[in-house]
């Protein structure tokens, strides 16, 4: 894997770390729990990628900020939560198709 810098190559082996971690840890917890550890990983792979400099994107950025304001509702209000599911696919969706253009 090549590097920007010292520390990129160790920050993607913590990710990496956390996503085998958490596929562990899910074979005990509630299965509510995976789609909140994905939306996670989601929100650290953009952190990621913007703070490496590899791509910085404005919806991206905003997505992110949007996973940090609403993931922990998984914990107070299952249905809040998946509705914050179903837009978060709804976003990633509109943005695909501009792309597709």
């Amino acid at each position: 894997m090549k590097e920007k810098d010292g520390r990129a190559r160790g920050e993607w082996i913590e990710l990496f770390c956390f996503i085998s971690s958490s596929a562990r840890s899910l074979v005990g917890e509630p299965e509510i729990y995976g789609p909140f550890r994905l939306v996670d990983t989601l929100e650290r792979i953009i952190d990621l990628l913007g703070r490496q400099g590899v791509l910085d994107d404005e919806f991206l950025n905003s997505e992110k900020e949007k996973i940090v304001e609403k993931k922990f509702d998984v914990m107070v209000n299952r249905e809040s939560f998946i509705d914050f599911l179903d837009e978060l696919v709804m976003d990633f969706t509109r943005e695909l198709k501009k792309e597709e253009l």
